[in-house]
């Protein structure tokens, strides 16, 4: 048990990492514009981490099959530090963000591998106590990136955003070689390479690229109807079905089997977490804005009023997951759950210039505790429908869903708090805060019906019995 907990203690601080380097930058983006003297290519800095993390994260799972886990994610490890080491020692823009990319290669392992191992070394109806503690760490990760930006950047400088990814990285690498024992599968280098599904690789990879580009540039550089918005929606979805049509037809070993999407409950899965994934970065992006124009808060202060969100995620993870540990069911949770969110979604656009810290707070906490209830669960029951053979590549592809819903882009890092030093008249400041406050409580929503959706999918779900041993392929 106590080996246990170090491996979890080295995966957990991993998989911190690479969930905080999607957000950390945001505060730290003006200062960097201003140092490298590249205000126009600061997007990219972002961009570039998130590309390659979501890109590559359906791939990890295959991979881990063929060469093994610890390889896979010993690679991972030190393809992400090399890259934060990079980033930190950038003196010019071009560096920093062909780095960030280099360490998003290595984040998109670093999600995936750690649940795909820990799915390895425990029991399906133990698994959620353990597999809960990755969603926990990704709600603190989401409101911590933002502070420890801001604090790194004011107080010591933004080079620190990157370089503190090192000795903490350190301390997984350490646990991943001295203390992970999983064996390795058989044959030899050449017919591990042989495995590997080039064609389906290059294809999902470019499809997923050209869409992403085409969301990060969409209603920014570019209008949605822009030609060159439109051709990248179009060459990113033909590369997808071309892929889908490789790997049922062409491919022998393909990365994603397609047979995977005849299960209802993985497919289930796979659109609910998009769908929670687009509410929780609904609230950590959208939240703060809030609180500076009404309040004045400053980015600090704005990250500690979602303490309650983030708390309520971590609540609803450690109920859910002694409840499927005592009782072997799922779906019962995600449907309370949805139900909850459902509830707390509208409750959010509520919102208004008036409103009580106190009320906020337990909106905060009412959509965090529904929202945490399906976080894990959803991939419990994707797993339990698969082949422990094929529980890593679910596992992956459930990441990618989760993290293929977009990123705030640099103008997120402005400061419409701005207003409240302004030389306005107190009504026109007030006007302004009323017109910016009806605009973000009109952004949630969209979350009643998507919560709802999610709710009627769960419907769905038919419950499979939780394995009590560990069969199949684990591999290291």
């Amino acid at each position: 048990m106590k080996k246990l907990i170090v491996i979890m203690i080295g995966l957990c601080l991993g998989t911190f990492l690479a969930f905080i380097d999607l957000t950390i930058v945001a505060t730290a983006l003006p200062e960097i514009g201003t140092q490298l003297n590249a205000f126009d290519e600061i997007t990219w800095v972002a961009s570039s981490y998130m590309l390659t993390a979501t890109a590559l994260q359906p791939l990890y799972g295959k991979f881990s099959d063929i060469f093994g886990r610890v390889p896979v994610i010993l690679f991972a490890l030190v393809v992400f530090m090399v890259g934060c080491a990079i980033c930190g020692a950038a003196q010019n823009i071009m560096t920093l963000i062909i780095a960030r990319g280099l360490a998003g290669i290595g984040g998109a392992g670093l999600i995936s591998l750690s649940m795909i191992i820990v799915s390895d070394i425990v029991p399906l109806n133990k698994r959620a106590l353990f597999l809960g503690i990755f969603g926990g760490i990704f709600a603190i990760a989401s409101i911590a990136g933002p502070l420890l930006g801001g604090a790194f950047t004011d107080y010591v400088s933004w080079r620190w955003v990157f370089y503190i990814n090192l000795p903490i990285g350190a301390v997984t690498l350490l646990v991943v070689i001295f203390f992970l024992r999983i064996p390795h599968p058989k044959g030899s280098m050449l017919a591990k390479l042989r495995k590997i599904d080039y064609l389906g690789t290059f294809l999902l990879v470019a499809g997923i690229v050209f869409i992403l580009l085409a969301i990060l540039w969409g209603g920014k550089d570019y209008p949605w109807d822009d030609k060159r918005i439109i051709a990248f929606f179009c060459v990113g979805f033909i590369l997808i079905i071309f892929f889908v049509l490789a790997e049922i037809y062409v491919v022998p070993e393909p990365i994603i089997p397609m047979t995977l999407f005849r299960s209802r409950n993985v497919c289930i899965s796979y659109v609910n977490t998009l769908l929670l994934g687009i509410a929780v970065l609904g609230v950590i992006f959208y939240l703060p804005i809030y609180f500076s124009v009404v309040r004045g808060d400053s980015a600090t202060q704005a990250g500690i009023k979602l303490l309650p969100f983030m708390l309520g995620m971590v609540a609803g993870i450690a109920v859910s997951g002694v409840y499927i540990n005592k009782t072997g069911r799922c779906r019962e949770m995600v449907w309370v759950g949805s139900v909850i969110a459902t509830v707390g979604a509208g409750l959010m656009t509520t919102l208004s210039v008036d409103l009580s810290i106190g009320h906020i707070i337990g909106y905060l906490l009412i959509l965090g505790i529904g929202l945490g209830f399906s976080f894990q669960t959803m991939l419990m029951i994707g797993q339990s429908a698969a082949e422990e053979s094929e529980v890593a590549v679910v596992t992956a592809c459930y990441n990618f869903f989760n993290v293929i819903r977009g990123y705030p882009r640099a103008t997120l890092a402005a400061s419409p708090s701005a207003i409240n030093t302004m030389d306005v008249t107190d009504d026109a400041r007030h006007q302004f805060m009323e017109a910016y406050v009806k605009a973000i409580s009109t952004s949630f929503i969209p979350l009643i019906p998507m919560m709802g959706v999610t709710f009627l999918l769960s419907l769905g779900y038919k419950h499979v019995p939780l394995r009590k041993d560990l069969t199949g392929g684990a591999h290291g």
